[in-house]
C-alpha cells in the first residue's frame, strides 16, 4: 500500500491503483464489520430507499471472495460471531432498518422481502432453493426485465429466516478442492432479495416501491497450471474463465461508452453477464469487491484483478427509485390534477413570486 486508497505490485511499481476503500493483508485497517460499513450498510440504505443493489466480489481462486461474503464456512454463530461476512450482516442491517422505518411511519409503510438463491455452473443456471436443485431458464420482458423463470421464492421476515434460506441453499452449491483452494466454488452464486415497501398517502393513494438486492459470489479465475486441474474440474475452469473474460470485456465496453466511443455490448455472450445486466452500467447502484493475494506467485493475477477493478470504477450507472402508485380512478385523476397543479406553479414561479402553493 502506498497511501490509505492507493496500492501498486511490488514487482511493478510504476503501475498504481487507486480505490475508494484498501485493505492491507495484515487486516490492520480492515475486518469483516469495516468492510460491511464502507459496501454493506451503504448497499441496504440504498435498497431501503427503492434502488436496486448488487454487491459482487472479484477475484482468483483463493484470495477470499467466500470468506469476505459468507464469513467462515459454517462456522456462522451468530450476530456475535466477528468472522461473519457481508451477506449476514446485510441481513441483520436490512430488518433492522425495516423495523425502524415502520417505527418512525407508525405503520403507514409496511415492508415485504423475497429471497431466491441461484448458481450458475457451466453456463447453466440451478436453482439452490429446490430440493432436487432443478434448472432454470433466464427470460427478458419490458416490465420485469431480465430474470429467473419459476425460481423459488421464499418470504423471509427476520434475519434468521434469510440466512437460513442462504444456508439451504449454500449447501447445494458445487464446490471441489483444487491444487489453489480445498474448498474452491466452481459456480457463480446469486443471492437475490425483492424488497417492496408499501406507504399509504393521506390521498388514499399506495405507493409501492420494489427495488432487487443482488449478492454475488463470483467462481475465482484459475491458471490449470497452478491450480492442478484435470477432468470435470478443467470443464469448469474453463467455463468460469469464459464468463469473467466475458465480464471483462463488458467493462471495457461500457468504459468505451463512457468516453464517447460508439460499442456494442455483450451482455447475452455469457449468462452471468446477461443476469447482471441492470448492475453493470443499468438501474443499480453497484458495488464490486476486488479480492486479491498478496503471494509473489500471484503476481499476474494480482495485477488482472486490480486492473478490471479500475476499469470498472469508471462505469456510472443511472439508478433510479424504483415507484409506482396504486388506487382507484378518482383518486389517481386527483394525483394527476394534483402534480399538474404544482407543474405550472413552477413554470410560474418567476412571474408570481409570492403565490401559495398548491395544497398537497
Amino acid at each position: 500500500m502506498l497511501s490509505e486508497n492507493t496500492v501498486c505490485i511490488p514487482s511493478q511499481r510504476s503501475e498504481t491503483f487507486t480505490f475508494d476503500h484498501i485493505g492491507d493483508e495484515n487486516c490492520t485497517q480492515v475486518n469483516q464489520q469495516n468492510v460491511f460499513e464502507a459496501v454493506g450498510k451503504r448497499a441496504v440504505d440504498q435498497c431501503i430507499q427503492g434502488y436496486n443493489g448488487t454487491i459482487f466480489a472479484y477475484g482468483q481462486t483463493g484470495s477470499g471472495k467466500t470468506f469476505t461474503m459468507q464469513g467462515a464456512r459454517d462456522e456462522f454463530t451468530g450476530p456475535d460471531d466477528e468472522l461473519r461476512g457481508l451477506i449476514p450482516r446485510c441481513f441483520e442491517y436490512l430488518f433492522t432498518r425495516i423495523a425502524e422505518e415502520e417505527a418512525r411511519t407508525l405503520g403507514r409503510v409496511k415492508y415485504l422481502c423475497r429471497a431466491s438463491y441461484i448458481e450458475i455452473y457451466n453456463e447453466t443456471i440451478y436453482d439452490l432453493l429446490d430440493p432436487l436443485t432443478r434448472t432454470c431458464a433466464m427470460r427478458e420482458d419490458i416490465k420485469r426485465g431480465v430474470f429467473i423463470d419459476n425460481v423459488t421464492e421464499e418470504t423471509v421476515q427476520d434475519p434468521n429466516e434469510a440466512y437460513d434460506v442462504f444456508v439451504r441453499g449454500t449447501t447445494n452449491r458445487h464446490v471441489s478442492a483444487t491444487s489453489m483452494n480445498r474448498e474452491s466454488s466452481r459456480s457463480h452464486s446469486v443471492l437475490m432479495l425483492v424488497i417492496q415497501s408499501l406507504t399509504q398517502m393521506d390521498t388514499g393513494l399506495t405507493e409501492i416501491r420494489e427495488s432487487k438486492f443482488s449478492l454475488v459470489d463470483l467462481a475465482g479465475s484459475e491458471r490449470q497450471k497452478l491450480a492442478n486441474t484435470s477432468g470435470l474440474r478443467l470443464k469448469e475452469a474453463a467455463n468460469i474463465n469464459k464468463s469473467l473474460s466475458t465480464l471483462g470485456n463488458v467493462i471495457n465496453s461500457l468504459v468505451d461508452i463512457g468516453n464517447g466511443k460508439s460499442r456494442h455490448v455483450n451482455y447475452r455472450d455469457s449468462k452471468l453477464t446477461f443476469l447482471l445486466r441492470d448492475s453493470l452500467g443499468g438501474n443499480s447502484v453497484t458495488f464490486i469487491i476486488a479480492n486479491v493475494s498478496p503471494a509473489l506467485c500471484n503476481d499476474m493475477e494480482t495485477t488482472s484483478t486490480l486492473r478490471f477493478a479500475q476499469r470498472a470504477k469508471m462505469i456510472r450507472n443511472k439508478a433510479v427509485v424504483n415507484q409506482d402508485m396504486q388506487g382507484n380512478v378518482p383518486q389517481l385523476q386527483a394525483e394527476i390534477q394534483r402534480l399538474k397543479a404544482q407543474i405550472a406553479h413552477l413554470k410560474n414561479g418567476n412571474s408570481a413570486a409570492g403565490a401559495p402553493t398548491p395544497p398537497t
